[in-house]
């Protein structure tokens, strides 16, 4: 299936880019990602508390992916 992938912030400057099409073979977001974390080792630390967007609607690692959706990975975000 195809997807639209955005990243941004530190997962933006880890992989080099902002955004791609990418024909992706798995079903979830999880999936998605363990693939963005094979091609980029140092996503890794950021499993654990980087959100989730997919159609700019929350999702989480089991959202099960369809035909064209859009997948947004922000990196943990702190402040006051």
């Amino acid at each position: 299936m195809r997807i639209h992938v955005k990243l941004f912030s530190l997962i933006r400057e880890i992989c080099g880019h902002s955004e791609f099409s990418l024909d992706f073979g798995g079903r979830t977001v999880g999936e998605l990602w363990l693939h963005l974390e094979q091609q980029h080792p140092a996503l890794r630390p950021l499993r654990a508390s980087r959100a989730i967007a997919v159609n700019r609607q929350h999702a989480h690692e089991e959202h099960f992916l369809q035909e064209g959706d859009e997948v947004a990975f922000f990196p943990p975000v702190s402040g006051g």
